[in-house]
This record gives C-alpha cells, sequence and structure tokens, in this order.
C-alpha cells in the first residue's frame, strides 16, 4: 500500500464548543496536534518589543499598564486595550500573525511524515488555512456552551456573552474561504463526539 503524503487539517469552533475534547481524541487516532494558542504565545514572545513600541502610547492614554514588574507584556492588559477598539486589533494582528505563520509552517516542515492537525479557533486569519485539505468545525447549542464557560472560567455571565458575540461571525468566515468544512455537534457525550467525529473523518478517508 502506499504511504498516504501529509496531510494538514484545520481544527476549529466558537469557545466551549469542544475543540480541545476533539483534539485528544485526534491525538488516539494517532494525528499530530499543535495547539494555535500556544504558539500565539511563543509568537508574542518573539514580537513582544515590535506590540510595546506599537500600543503604548494608546495604552498609556487609557491608563493601562502594559507591562509588569518583570518587564514582560501584560497579556490581559493588552487584551483590554485590543478588545474595544477593532482597528488596534487589527494592527496587533499585523505585528503577530506572520510569527505565527511561521512558527506554525514550521512545524508542520517539520514533520512530514505525520498528518497534523492545527488547533485554533481563528485558524481563518492564518496563511496556514490554505495548507488544509479540510477544516473540522467543532460546534455545540449556545446554552451548553455557556454552561461549559461558566463550569470552566467562572466569569461574569456578561463577560461570557460577550466573547460569544465576539464569535457570533466564525462558521461565516470560514464559509466565505471556501473551506472544505467537516461541521460535528458536540452536544452529547465524550464517546457520542468520539464516534461522530471518527464517521466524519473516515469519510475523508482518515
Amino acid at each position: 500500500m502506499t504511504a498516504r503524503k501529509q496531510a494538514v487539517i484545520g481544527l476549529t469552533g466558537p469557545m466551549c464548543a469542544g475543540k480541545n475534547q476533539a483534539a485528544e481524541i485526534l491525538e488516539q487516532r494517532g494525528f499530530l496536534v499543535i495547539d494555535a494558542d500556544q504558539t500565539a504565545r511563543r509568537a508574542m514572545d518573539a514580537v513582544e518589543k515590535d506590540v510595546l513600541a506599537a500600543f503604548g502610547t494608546e495604552a498609556a492614554e487609557k491608563d493601562i499598564l502594559l507591562t509588569t514588574k518583570e518587564g514582560k507584556i501584560d497579556r490581559r492588559q493588552l487584551g483590554k486595550l485590543l478588545f474595544a477598539n477593532q482597528q488596534l486589533l487589527a494592527r496587533h494582528e499585523a505585528i503577530i500573525y506572520p510569527e505565527i505563520d511561521r512558527l506554525l509552517n514550521e512545524y508542520i516542515d517539520s514533520n512530514t511524515d505525520k498528518t497534523v492537525v492545527i488547533n485554533a479557533p481563528l485558524l481563518y486569519k492564518s496563511n496556514v488555512l490554505a495548507r488544509c485539505v479540510f477544516v473540522i468545525y467543532i460546534d455545540a447549542p449556545f446554552i451548553i456552551r455557556f454552561l461549559r464557560a461558566s463550569k470552566r472560567d467562572t466569569l461574569p455571565p456578561s463577560q461570557i456573552i460577550d466573547r460569544f458575540r465576539a464569535q457570533n461571525n466564525l462558521y461565516a468566515q470560514y464559509i466565505s474561504r471556501n473551506v472544505d468544512i467537516l461541521k460535528v455537534s458536540n452536544s452529547g457525550t465524550l464517546r457520542v463526539l468520539k464516534r461522530r467525529l471518527e464517521k466524519q473523518l473516515e469519510s475523508r478517508g482518515y
């Protein structure tokens, strides 16, 4: 039998839909899963000086201290600054996404004998999306995601809803990019998710 060429698969979905559960299932099937959130943290370390130079003035004007006592970026404070201003967010993404893409591509290219899964809620913003043969979109009803978020993050309900609203158009972003999407509902048990996910993978020969 001819060995399968390396493939790259995207794994995405809204907050608390169950992406990490799906990632564990995929790892059990022998796929290499890279968490884009961890990659983003590494990317931030690399571009920290550029970010401080770009946003220090705006942060000072809003009495937001962007650095910790150790002189590192306070990422919670940076998030507070960016969340309320789409223009600043776009500037930030223009700084950090090239580094995220570089790290993701480096990981893919160093694992050419494996199928690599990119676990990323905002994968549509990355050029790596073009390397994906398809994207697995994990979804769940609003109320289930809300209860999961309340239990996991202990955030006020208003903050959870604000975060959900920020992802309202997430699925449409992938549709607009003509991505091959395998949509998987995670509204039941882990066993049900596993069965649904495996069925979709088998439909693509994985």
